[in-house]
């Protein structure tokens, strides 16, 4: 929904053109002046040397992106100096390809591509190269990087797509531009004939995004993306932003995307005429930049950081916005997506919000969890919760896919010494056997009468981090479902199996297979073995193993992944892996809701199939005006559940302070690739520290509960807070957690004695003394819901 700008609207607009300027910041610059001073630091010890060495070391990725990012810099300031760099990252990369192609190719140089033909273009219209000097190394590049079987809507088939679209144009009488083009347009057609792409992570959305809007300009398709259909999607992920502007996170993601989404979102407002775009990159320009992590700032030699800036220059690139619409302030609710093959509407991200003005509570729950960087076992979890321009929580680690890194309830079966992960189920433990599988059920389908039916072509056992002469040992490789197990390959023989794997007695009087790591890089032992398979039968493929350090200790940081090809292998569709260890999730999403009332948020998920076959989890939120957040999930658990725990979790930075049923952080940062501040406060648009930021997490008493805290080895070591119970199948139980931001001034034990929570006949009622205010909010299993304030 849009309408048309007034004209105080319009006088707001410059307003907010100033925001990219002095009035929101400390430092008295602009943001290309920002942008310049950073990418100047970033490469402060480049040389033509050190530039020569990445292209020996085949980085062809991010070279390409620096001449590329030097270009723009030249574009946006006219200072000469960035197209001398320009012009000598591309003449050496030149020189180095022609003496050698294999330095073409490298790591992820699907990027290269669009590059090369930009810092060509612009070399030539500067009058830096001459006739058809360097033409014939450029196209060659091209060839060398042309999959025209890579169809699929995902951004890496994006980038590829405006690489070959830059190609064609530069080159249309190229022995292969024919090809390009035909490539090119298979790749439009496939994304826009759903109007979406699969694609399901933040960062990687705006790759997409970003990619496909600057096709459509350079292909002369602009028109294509001003209509209704396109205008929908688009406003998908400004629904999506925080009030305070950040994107949250979601999939296999960064925090918080910041470089990528201003670019978009500037992008959008030109194509739309919608001022909300252009005030979303104002927000999250001015939120984000006091709280980008220290290494895009640093002096020295930090090549991808400093591509990163080249997005600000690009801005300034853009034609004059001039807006003709806004988006009226937008409140609860699910947003939809269509997928790869084509099935529509389907629920995304349940959103909680009563205002997207800066300050506003706002909490995001994903899902969807499928397509393409997909964390399916964390559907139904909350991923993000900020009041007051603060993210609380914003996810624990870029590849946390065990759903006991998300905030949910767990129902699983009881673990030994600890909860929610057992000690002596810690896959570091050495000389001990474990049992762990692979989800295969997102693989490609094989048969166009059965979606249930599935198959694998060979396995693959990937191992990262072990120590040089570390020992592991894989037995009874098979397949498990609700059919029981049926062996894939007993390890009583090496038939089948590739290099470097031996056969040794097991303890049983067997055999099995060992492997002896040479070193700490990676390592992959392939196993041709093949099935085809009903899910209904097998879903999950696995082994028994185990691992022995050399110097006899008790713990081994290896990372250990099950990797099975597809029999059907498509482009991001080639295998499904997973690391050893995780926690399934197979719930699917019965229905979900949201709504407002006046200023306060409620809302709903059912998710069917939660954690076991056959167990409900209905899950109510009420986010309320003042930030409160209160969670109840009613648990049903299923056939099978005899001795099984369940528990209420949240995931905390850092625990400072906590009570028999509450426990509280102080609040802080948790950055993904950026330790040196992590743990600080974050910061509000002005570089001032949030004040409040603490929070606190109460669980509802129960005679029949538990409850505790753990700290975790993963990457950033969250801590675990949680209330447990064992359960009866069929009985129902219901949770209620209250999650509660505070100011640094207040205790955390006051906080605690202003909360209580009763639950009876699955009613739940919870008071909140909040100075001299008292708020009430009441939440049944029928979805009732009300807030009451005195």
């Amino acid at each position: 929904m849009v309408k048309k700008l007034s004209v105080h609207i319009l006088f707001c607009f410059w307003g907010i053109i100033s925001a990219y300027g002095k009035p929101f910041f400390k430092m008295d610059k602009d943001p290309l002046s920002i942008a310049v001073e950073a990418f100047d630091n970033q490469t402060h010890s480049y040389s033509k040397e050190r530039i020569q060495k990445e292209i020996q070391n085949r980085n062809v990725r991010w070279t390409t992106h620096l001449m590329t990012a030097a270009g723009t810099f030249y574009e946006a300031t006219g200072q000469k100096r960035f197209l001398d760099m320009a012009e000598e990252i591309f003449r050496s990369a030149i020189t180095a390809w022609e003496k050698d192609e294999q330095l073409m190719r490298g790591r992820d140089d699907f990027f290269s591509t669009r590059n090369v033909a930009a810092t060509y273009k612009l070399l030539k219209k500067e009058g830096h190269l001459k006739g058809n000097e360097t033409r014939k190394t450029v196209i060659r590049f091209a060839d060398l990087h042309f999959e025209p079987n890579f169809i699929t809507d995902h951004n890496q088939g994006q980038e590829r797509a405006l690489g070959f679209t830059r190609m064609y144009n530069l080159f249309p009488d190229a022995p292969n531009a024919k090809l390009w083009k035909a490539y090119t347009d298979t790749m439009w057609n496939f994304w826009y004939n759903n109007k979406d792409v699969d694609e399901t992570a933040t960062l990687y959305s705006a790759i997409h995004l970003n990619d496909i809007i600057t096709i459509a300009q350079e292909s002369g398709r602009t028109k294509l993306l001003q209509t209704p259909e396109i205008e929908k999607w688009f406003s998908r992920y400004l629904h999506q932003q925080a009030p305070s502007g950040y994107m949250p996170e979601y999939g296999d993601d960064f925090f918080f995307a910041y470089f990528e989404w201003i670019v978009v979102f500037e992008k959008m407002a030109r194509l739309t005429g919608n001022a909300t775009y252009h005030e979303a990159a104002r927000k999250l320009y001015k939120t984000g930049l006091p709280n980008l992590p220290e290494k895009y700032t640093k002096r020295g030699w930090f090549l991808r950081d400093a591509c990163e800036w080249a997005s600000i220059a690009e801005i300034a690139l853009l034609p004059p916005f001039t807006p003709t619409t806004s988006t009226p302030d937008w409140g609860a609710m699910v947003t939809t997506r269509t997928n790869r093959k084509g099935q529509n509407s389907i629920a995304d991200q349940l959103l909680l919000a009563a205002s997207h003005t800066p300050g506003a509570p706002f909490v995001m729950s994903d899902l969807y969890a499928e397509g393409s960087h997909k964390h399916p076992n964390l559907r139904g979890t909350i991923n993000y919760f900020e009041t007051n321009c603060c993210p609380h929580f914003h996810g624990v680690q870029r590849h946390a896919t065990d759903m006991r890194h998300g905030n949910t309830v767990l129902l699983m079966k009881e673990e030994i010494n600890g909860f929610p992960f057992g000690e002596d189920s810690n896959r570091w433990m050495t000389n001990r056997w474990f049992t762990d599988w692979i989800d295969f059920s997102s693989s490609t389908h094989i048969s166009e009468h059965n979606p249930q039916m599935r198959g694998f072509q060979s396995i693959t056992f990937r191992f990262q981090n072990g120590q040089p002469g570390e020992v592991i040992c894989i037995d009874n490789v098979r397949l498990h479902g609700k059919a029981g197990e049926k062996i894939l390959h007993d390890c009583n023989t090496l038939d089948a199996w590739g290099d470097d794997v031996e056969l040794v007695d097991n303890e049983k009087g067997g055999k099995m297979i060992r492997i002896t790591l040479k070193d700490n890089g990676i390592h992959f032992f392939n196993l041709k073995v093949a099935a085809d398979f009903n899910l209904d039968d097998y879903r999950y493929i696995g082994c028994d193993w185990k691992h022995m350090a050399p110097d006899g200790r008790d713990k081994s940081s290896i990372s250990f992944k099950i990797r099975a090809y597809n029999k059907v292998r498509k482009p991001v569709e080639d295998y499904v892996h997973e690391e050893v260890g995780v926690l399934f999730n197979p719930n699917i999403v019965r229905t979900a809701k949201a709504e407002n009332k006046d200023k306060d948020s409620y809302g709903e998920i059912i998710l069917d199939n939660h954690c076991v076959d056959g167990s409900t989890l209905q899950r109510r939120m009420v986010l309320t005006a003042e930030g409160v957040l209160i969670v109840q999930d009613h648990l049903i658990p299923g056939e099978g559940t005899d001795g099984y725990i369940a528990g209420s979790i949240w995931q905390l930075y850092q625990m400072d302070e906590h009570g028999e049923n509450w426990f509280s952080t102080h609040g802080g940062k948790k950055i993904y690739r950026d330790a040196s501040n992590a743990g600080q406060p974050w910061k509000d648009s002005l570089g001032k520290d949030i004040e409040e930021r603490q929070l606190l997490v109460y669980f509802e008493k129960h005679p029949k509960r538990s409850y505790g805290f753990q700290k975790q080895e993963y990457t950033i070591q969250p801590t675990t807070v949680f209330s447990k119970q064992y359960v009866t199948p069929f009985e129902p139980l219901t949770f209620v957690t209250i999650v509660m931001p505070y100011h640094i001034k207040k205790k955390a034990t006051d906080i605690a004695n202003s909360l209580s929570v009763r639950t009876r006949n699955e009613c739940s009622t919870i008071e909140i003394k909040n100075n001299n205010k008292k708020i009430t909010v009441q939440i049944d299993t029928k979805g009732n819901w009300n807030v009451f304030r005195k």
